[in-house]
């Protein structure tokens, strides 16, 4: 275990300024006031003013100054200044913290989550196809639909060429139906209709549109701390048998630990129908058809 002389023997220019002030006003309780400024000359308010440097040749005057009767002190201080004299005060108050989980501010991680692109990314993917899917439109009629003629484009054509029964323009209705005079005669016909009416023209439309965006944040806080500090101390004279032993002792531990868990799933629906044959093309190629 660690005696007070073994804590002066230390490498010192380790700790921060803030551990050696600690050690000093350890010293200055253990010790008291008297003797500490007898070794220091300075009064322990005054240590945060001064450098680092400044201070470890204070803890050096200490070092050379040291005298077994002083762990006498240290084992009748109180274990507070134990602890500040092992240096053991900021391992029993530190935190122990990653990326600031233990205080995981989940309001503050939901709003630095980016809903315009999460939610409005799939939406505007849609918006694209459905552009898309009408120029694609375009594009089938202005390639099967139409057709280039010397220079000029002109719709495509389908021809039909079939019998069909007419009434016969010089049929006798006073007199019997014969095969000399029948009532109706076949003819010729010819049909042309527009091409493109023939086929399903591709008229894909977004029906539906569903996004699931769901959110899951965890955290669970713990620390791990242990410590252990003692101090020997023994003496003897005067007349006789005499002797003087100190052994205190302590122990801490704990444990605590961080973790933190994150859980982002998006889900995205998209139904897609083919549509009707918009009412304006339908009447068009209805003219067409009529006009030929």
């Amino acid at each position: 275990m660690k005696n007070l002389e073994k804590v002066l023997q230390e490498d010192q220019s380790k700790k921060t300024k803030s551990e050696l002030i600690e050690l000093l006003s350890g010293l200055e309780k253990a010790l008291t006031p008297s003797v500490y400024e007898k070794i220091s000359g300075i009064a322990p308010s005054e240590l945060q003013d001064l450098t680092k440097k400044d201070i470890l040749e204070i803890v050096d005057l200490f070092k050379g100054a040291y005298v077994p009767d002083w762990e006498k002190s240290v084992a009748k201080a109180s274990a507070e200044v134990v602890k500040l004299i092992m240096g053991q005060m900021a391992a029993d108050e530190a935190l122990f913290s990653a990326s600031d989980a233990a205080s995981a501010d989940f309001a503050a991680e939901l709003g630095s989550i980016d809903f315009a692109t999460i939610i409005g990314g799939p939406l505007d993917a849609c918006v694209k196809a459905q552009s898309n899917a009408s120029i694609s439109t375009v594009n089938f009629i202005n390639e099967v639909g139409f057709e280039e003629v010397e220079g000029v484009k002109k719709l495509r054509m389908a021809e039909f060429s079939y019998k069909k029964n007419v009434p016969n323009p010089e049929y006798n209705s006073e007199e019997p139906e014969s095969t000399s005079n029948p009532k109706t005669i076949e003819q010729d016909t010819e049909l042309k209709v527009p091409f493109i009416a023939l086929l399903n023209v591709p008229s894909f439309r977004i029906e539906t549109c569903e996004v699931d965006f769901n959110v899951k944040l965890k955290s669970t806080y713990t620390k791990d701390v242990s410590s252990q500090f003692g101090i020997n101390a023994g003496a003897s004279g005067g007349f006789g048998p005499v002797k003087f032993k100190v052994d205190v002792s302590y122990k801490r531990s704990s444990s605590t630990g961080i973790k933190v868990e994150k859980e982002y799933s998006l889900g995205v629906k998209v139904k897609a129908t083919n549509d009707e044959m918009p009412a304006g093309l339908e009447k068009v190629l209805s003219l067409l058809g009529e006009t030929n």
